[in-house]
């Protein structure tokens, strides 16, 4: 009849634990070690409680069985960024590693501000992390007192520092930049600037910031306090490059400390007229995959990022599994030469002269 509607079917209840307890004639306790504690019940028992389940639909809750057990199958990741690929690219080789063993990974951002991000960490645990990887040196005081007592297997990365207070997977900054310098000088550079990301609470800045400064200071060339600190964009690059024009116009060499700012420089430095590498070298940091295509192609520090991501991942596998604690260690970074930087104009000039 019109406006009637058909009567809708009774949904069946979903069996649970009880329902199984009963029909298989044990009790809950031996239902729930059955799937849970299966070496704890006879295999008869067990059999017949698994046979139950199957036949009234049961499937045992992996969240409580997580609980239980506290196995989540679970990992964290605290790492400064997301929008950085250096950064992305370690996460997902982390997690492409962890996935294999049916692990998930949960990654949480804290800012390049490394000093106060034990909130993050400490709601990665209570979600149920079983282990975390960190980025560089442990600054916020009460994450380092949360790590020194055990909770759970913890590595930091992207720097090697042996004096950390839990195991670390990374490379020497301050080397990787006096690489970089080295390179600029053997070239014939003497009027040098840089780059900087904010060294308040990064190891990694102040660690490259210290091997400028010591590296110009040792050779006794010019430009020590020649450094410029924006944040970590293309436009600060462009930015910081103005800058850097403005007031060292002397400069012959600007060393970037990520491949971010060295992209905004070099562009910007195209823009106004002045060409890269006969008027003015830029080296950059980290080697991101479109540092090979900018015009000219970069100069650069390469950094491990996919093997960090995979040893982190391998250490702390281990240590789930059988207990075996992470280990500090130290991986290269290489100097990758391409056509940003070349003899300063004068040099060239000079040599060409005396070759005729």
């Amino acid at each position: 009849m019109p406006g009637k509607t058909a009567k809708q079917p009774k949904l069946k209840k979903k069996a649970g634990v009880f329902d199984v307890a009963r029909e298989a004639g044990v009790s809950v306790a031996t239902v729930s070690r059955a799937f849970n504690l299966p070496d704890l019940v006879s295999e008869d028992v067990r059999r017949r409680v698994l046979a139950t389940a199957q036949s009234l639909g049961y499937a045992a809750n992996p969240a409580a069985k997580a609980l239980r057990s506290r196995k989540t199958h679970i990992v964290g990741a605290a790492i400064p960024t997301l929008d950085y690929a250096i950064f992305a690219k370690m996460i997902n080789h982390f997690q492409d590693s962890f996935a294999q063993h049916g692990y998930m990974t949960i990654v949480a951002t804290t800012g390049f501000e490394h000093a106060n991000v034990f909130e993050k960490v400490k709601t990665l645990v209570d979600r149920g992390a079983e282990a975390l990887l960190l980025v560089g040196a442990i600054e916020d005081p009460a994450l380092v007192s949360y790590l020194k007592q055990p909770h759970i297997p913890v590595v930091t990365t992207y720097s090697y520092l042996p004096d950390e207070i839990v195991p670390c997977i990374g490379f020497d900054n301050y080397a990787a930049t006096q690489s970089a310098m080295e390179y600029l000088a053997d070239l014939g550079h003497r009027n040098f600037a840089m780059i900087a990301g904010s060294p308040r609470g990064s190891d990694r800045q102040r660690a490259r910031i210290a091997a400028y400064k010591d590296f110009v200071g040792s050779r006794n060339l010019h430009g020590a306090a020649n450094i410029i600190i924006r944040n970590f964009t293309i436009r600060d690059g462009t930015e910081a490059i103005r800058a850097i024009l403005d007031k060292y116009p002397e400069t012959t060499a600007v060393v970037c400390n990520t491949d971010v700012m060295a992209f905004g420089a070099l562009s910007e430095s195209r823009r106004l007229g002045i060409r890269v590498p006969q008027d003015i070298s830029i080296v950059g940091f980290d080697d991101a995959e479109y540092a090979a295509q900018l015009d000219p192609p970069l100069t650069t520090i390469a950094v491990p990022a996919e093997e960090m991501g995979r040893l982190a991942a391998e250490m702390l596998h281990s240590s789930l599994s059988n207990g075996e604690p992470p280990r500090f260690v130290r991986l290269d970074s290489h100097l990758i030469v391409r056509k940003s930087a070349c003899p300063p104009r004068a040099l060239k000039q000079l040599r060409l002269a005396a070759a005729v």
